[in-house]
């Protein structure tokens, strides 16, 4: 099997056991999931969970939003920091209300014309709330791909380099990429994290370039055990 069918495989399997449960995962209203993945934009997951619930019931559909004034909109996001987030969520509902008659489109080039949506947030959507088989790709998956593939990018701004988005796109499994993304984005989360990974823990380490690389196993004959030791 090659590693970029193992990948995918594997994330996915361990996944059915280690997913994290997040309230925007449970709806398919594609406005909910928009508005669920611009709270998350450079926002902590914990963060974004003890508000999405209450604001979500409060404005439920792009016409509320759009008539709810941006003072009370920030009050509600406060928590989660970004200032013009709250804007910026009122003129998306706005667009949405003149433009697609309060739907969310299906369309990547509409959705990239709402307010601070760009590749990741469009794909997500169409992913999450529409069961497209595209690719997510952020900061947190370029680091999985890196480590794992050794796909290193020379942009100064890795996630808007158009060969990356080409391998993501690439391995994504047909009619599965609804649990690989969320897969991959669990994993990266809580075992290939930015400082320490947790590679005695990663159910992919024995494909990995960053472990066969970084680490080598020894035996311990006294206690039988595995010693993990930095080269």
């Amino acid at each position: 099997m090659t590693k970029e069918k193992f990948f995918p495989k594997k994330l996915c399997l361990h996944y059915q056991t280690y997913y994290r449960k997040l309230p925007w995962r449970k709806t398919k209203n594609p406005f909910h999931i928009l508005v669920s993945e611009i709270m998350l934009q450079k926002t902590d997951v914990q963060k974004v969970l003890k508000i999405f619930p209450k604001f979500i019931d409060k404005y439920s559909s792009p016409h509320i939003l759009s008539n709810t004034a941006v003072s009370l909109l920030r009050k509600d996001l406060f928590l989660l920091g970004i200032h013009d987030r709250a804007k910026r969520l009122k003129e998306t509902a706005k667009i949405l209300m003149e433009r697609f008659n309060g739907h969310v489109p299906k369309e990547k080039d509409k959705l990239l014309t709402l307010k601070g949506v760009g590749d990741y947030i469009a794909n997500a959507v169409l992913c999450f709330a529409f069961n497209k088989d595209v690719p997510i790709v952020d900061a947190n998956v370029i680091r999985v791909f890196e480590r794992f593939f050794s796909l290193k990018s020379n942009r100064a701004r890795p996630r808007t380099d158009r060969a990356i988005w080409q391998f993501a796109e690439k391995i994504v499994p047909k009619g599965n990429a609804k649990k690989y993304n969320r897969a991959i984005l669990d994993f990266a989360a809580a075992i290939c994290t930015a400082r320490k990974p947790h590679c005695l823990n990663c159910p992919i380490s024995k494909r990995c370039d960053y472990f066969a690389t970084s680490f080598t196993i020894s035996s311990t004959k006294a206690s039988g055990n595995k010693k993990l030791s930095i080269t």
